[in-house]
């Protein structure tokens, strides 16, 4: 859930302890730890049993411009053992971009067995008709038909969203239910009291996007394969980079909207903030992380037991790739300034 996390919230006027232990309870004695080093971690209540969520902060020692740079290069980022394949897509968005990825012959065969209403794989009503209808399935070679179908799919939904923002991804029809995906992220863009308050003209955007584009605003898109439970999920993910110029530095609030998901998740949204202390230390950043999900698999009669199942891994879960961002992003800081610092003095001689 770490990965390309992103945070919709303006930082508060005061040090990030008051909201901490007003929203959040966080104790003295955690509070003393965060200054040392250490990782706070909550699981907030939600509004629903279907959907999960945390919140994460600890400090980050890392300048501004090095974090948006990293976040940029989201391929390098999110390198990892759970993710299997990633690319970043084009401006515009090229078919090509989606070359380096492939299908398990489990979500061919659940591609097979699909039917509106019935389907192991979140597909829309037209390409669960268009899996049936454009693939035969007595050729050959109707795996490689099957993955060529899926990476034109995916380039379809990313470039209808580009033109026509959240009510353009439709909804899933592998339910007995619809799945309007529009309706879900109006609400999880809707401020809850651990996410801060709004930036206006940022939350404005998230939720009319591509429109009321604010000035100091960039966005990319790219789609990953990834370990998650017993099945690998393909998805698309919207990152959007907001800079708000403070006298300590420059904040950054980052969104991450997973606009499409082939398993498990019905949508989520990750929210990130890098904030600059507001004391008289302007060197002192703290990274904030933020993440709601919701889950098809959460529903029904035993949804509630279900959650408990996942809240019990989702702390240790979060703590340790917030521990493997704080390593990664401060070791290769460190070694970017020393590189810095021995080009000058080479500049110099």
């Amino acid at each position: 859930m770490c990965g390309a996390a992103a945070l919709v919230a303006q930082a508060p006027s005061a040090e990030p302890e008051n909201f901490l232990r007003k929203e959040l309870a966080i104790t003295t004695g955690e509070l003393a730890s965060l200054e040392k080093g250490q990782i706070i971690v909550r699981l907030p209540k939600t509004p629903e049993t279907r959907e999960v969520a945390a919140f994460a902060i600890m400090r980050l020692d890392v300048a501004d411009g090095f974090f948006i740079d990293q976040m940029r290069d989201i391929v390098n980022f999110k390198k990892s053992e759970s993710v299997l394949q990633i690319g970043k897509f084009s401006n515009p968005p090229r078919l090509e971009d989606l070359a380096g990825l492939s299908l398990d012959a489990g979500d061919i065969e659940a591609i097979r067995r699909c039917k509106v209403n019935s389907c192991d794989v979140k597909l829309s009503e037209r390409f669960i008709e268009r899996f049936r209808k454009d693939v035969n399935w007595s050729a050959p070679n109707y795996r490689d038909r099957v993955t060529a179908l899926t990476r034109e799919m995916l380039l379809e939904c990313v470039e209808t969203y580009l033109l026509g923002g959240n009510t353009a991804l439709g909804e899933y029809r592998d339910k007995p239910y619809p799945l309007r995906l529009a309706d879900e992220f109006r609400s999880l863009l809707q401020p809850v009291p651990y996410m801060y308050e709004y930036a206006p003209e940022f939350q404005q955007y998230l939720l009319g996007f591509p429109d009321a584009r604010p000035a100091d605003v960039e966005d990319f898109i790219y789609w990953s394969k990834e370990k998650l439970g017993l099945k690998p999920v393909i998805s698309l993910t919207h990152v959007t980079i907001y800079r708000q110029h403070r006298p300590n530095g420059t904040d950054l609030l980052i969104a991450s909207k997973g606009i499409y998901a082939n398993h498990y998740l019905e949508v989520s949204l990750g929210l990130t903030g890098f904030i600059h202390s507001q004391s008289s230390d302007p060197d002192r950043t703290y990274l904030i992380y933020v993440n709601r999900s919701r889950a098809d698999a959460l529903r029904g009669l035993f949804g509630g037991l279900k959650r408990s199942l996942v809240l019990g891994s989702l702390r240790d879960g979060v703590k340790k790739n917030m521990e493997m961002i704080k390593d990664k992003l401060e070791s290769d800081y460190w070694k970017y300034e020393n590189k810095a610092t021995e080009l000058q003095l080479n500049r110099n001689r």
